[in-house]
């Protein structure tokens, strides 16, 4: 009799675990980037660890106060806001890093000859605004070339980076390396690109959560490592990526699939080769701890440690593994 009892207490909690519903907030609209989430539901990746997920979505600025008062659980969102964030008392952690680092890049029309940092002299820069990781990428690069921003004519012009450099409203723009730059050389428009990730050594974008919610480590460790193999799907199999992320992102065209190609690149890196698929180097912490720093835009003594933890994650999980799995 006692075992039979027992039996049943175990068959309830997995069928309480099979129906656990996580709140996920993703970027402002539903995007080819966040494939390997929708595969992830899609492919019963999170289902199979007894998770029901369910997306929001909404710019940054929104879904931090939800997930601050939980009603999320997680956000995926730029590393560098946690770091800020969390210096003015927000208990947020960084938990897994779905891009290697930072994927801001310069860019400009291929005429104009702006193939370095060292070109910027002189130039007028489009950037969205005096915020984010676009800033604080242009702060590296300038720094990296030895100039001031006074040294360039800084325009803040919103999110119209591609209408900018196809007028000629400035001669280089701050977008992103699986954004602008795909749109337009589909147009015939010849560019120059100039990655951010060398200069701003930050970790990009990643998944974010709160310390309330990472205190339950089981239900944590589920979606980490669900998320993990969703990445690797989409490494291993991007084409099945793309096809799931079509019933999430309405009337997406074939040539979104360009996008998720490039996105690929900065889901590794030397350290996940070495450490695993969605870990972030603390090395890359605790550059993007300082160069925030030395900008003035963070003012704290917490160590970089504080803003990141890898503890979640599987551990030697790469791409290949899906096609054991």
């Amino acid at each position: 009799m006692k075992r039979l009892v027992l039996l049943l207490a175990v068959l309830l909690s997995l069928g309480l675990a099979q129906s656990q519903k996580v709140r996920v907030g993703l970027g402002y609209l539903p995007d080819v980037q966040f494939a390997p989430f929708y595969a992830g539901v899609i492919e019963g990746l999170y289902g199979k660890r007894g998770l029901e997920v369910e997306f929001q979505h909404g710019f940054a600025s929104e879904l931090y106060p939800l997930l601050a008062q939980g009603r999320l659980d997680f956000v995926v969102a730029d590393a560098e806001d946690v770091i800020a964030l969390r210096a003015q008392g927000t208990p947020l952690k960084y938990v897994l890093a779905l891009y290697q680092s930072v994927p801001n890049a310069l860019f400009s029309r291929a005429e104009k000859n702006i193939t370095s940092v060292r070109d910027l002299k002189g130039k007028t820069i489009g950037i969205p605004g005096l915020f984010g990781t676009s800033y604080t990428s242009l702060q590296a690069m300038l720094r990296a070339a030895g100039l001031r921003e006074s040294d360039v004519k800084i325009e803040q012009i919103g999110f119209t980076q591609a209408e900018a450099i196809v007028t000629g409203r400035v001669d280089v723009a701050m977008g992103f390396v699986n954004n602008e730059p795909i749109v337009l050389e589909a147009r015939g428009i010849k560019l120059n690109v100039i990655p951010a990730g060398p200069y701003n050594r930050s970790p990009g974008v990643g998944v974010i959560s709160t310390d309330r919610v990472l205190e339950n480590a089981e239900l944590a460790r589920r979606f980490v490592q669900a998320t993990q193999e969703a990445l690797a799907l989409t490494l291993q199999q991007p084409r099945k990526a793309f096809e799931a992320a079509k019933k999430y992102v309405q009337n997406m065209g074939e040539e979104r699939f360009r996008v998720l190609e490039v996105s690929l690149r900065l889901y590794q890196s030397p350290y996940t080769r070495q450490n695993g698929l969605g870990f972030s180097n603390p090395q890359g912490w605790q550059s993007g701890l300082t160069l925030l720093q030395q900008t003035g835009r963070v003012r704290t003594n917490l160590p970089a440690s504080t803003f990141f933890t890898n503890e979640f994650l599987q551990r030697g999980l790469q791409a290949h593994d899906t096609a054991q799995r």
